[in-house]
């Protein structure tokens, strides 16, 4: 199996070249185009608990598996937002991704979600994020294009431009500065990530789009 992953950062799509018998997980939803001889499952991954933890976590209850039935299938694949797709392949570890970043992925790879604790909810990150563990290939997305650190020691990251880190990490949520800060920079959340690893952000913000755009919605009138 090989990919290409084409128009980064802007706009990008996956491309992958399935020989007969190779499989791809992908998010419902997120394939854009397809050769004639690639068949397609959609089931609920991990059964009734995993789709409930999923769903939990804002990710889509049913996932896809295509399998190609001839030689030199090819799949498209495009996420939902525009922006920026990375590869990275596991060997035995894991890595949590934040919610709606999750792609696709060869079946060598494990995707669950897990509880962040209270700490996640107060982040804004929701309750779950996603460990996607195992063997194999992912691809990731996100809003904006990926930026990769290597954090040695410690770094802060707002919330919402979280698209991944690796299972040497830990993180806390907390406050850049005081309640004023809080309430009336624009910052709100952060989390200060310590340890050793590579992390993954996202160049754009959903919600500061959102508020942005808020002031341009049609006001109704009684």
């Amino acid at each position: 199996m090989r990919h290409e992953i084409h128009n980064k950062p802007d706009f990008a799509s996956l491309h992958v070249f399935l020989d007969k018998g190779e499989q791809i997980v992908t998010e419902a939803g997120a394939m854009m185009s397809m050769s004639t001889d690639l068949s397609m499952e959609t089931n609920m991954k991990g059964g009734l608990l995993g789709a409930a933890k999923r769903a939990m976590g804002g990710e889509s209850v049913f996932m896809n598996t295509y399998t190609a039935d001839a030689e030199a299938q090819r799949l498209d694949v495009a996420p939902a937002a525009p922006g920026d797709i990375l590869y990275h392949p596991l060997a035995g570890g894991f890595v949590m991704v934040q919610s709606g970043s999750y792609l696709c992925s060869t079946p060598g790879i494990e995707v669950d979600s897990k509880w962040g604790g209270a700490k996640s909810f107060f982040g804004g990150e929701g309750l779950f994020m996603l460990k996607c563990s195992g063997t194999g290939d992912l691809w990731m997305s996100s809003y904006g294009a990926i930026h990769a650190v290597d954090v040695t020691n410690t770094y802060i990251v707002d919330t919402s431009h979280i698209v991944a880190f690796e299972d040497t990490l830990t993180f806390n949520v907390r406050k850049v500065g005081g309640l004023k800060s809080l309430f009336f920079s624009g910052e709100g959340l952060v989390c200060e990530f310590s340890g050793t690893g590579r992390l993954w952000v996202q160049t754009r913000n959903a919600s500061s789009l959102a508020s942005f755009l808020h002031p341009f919605r049609p006001a109704k009138s009684n």
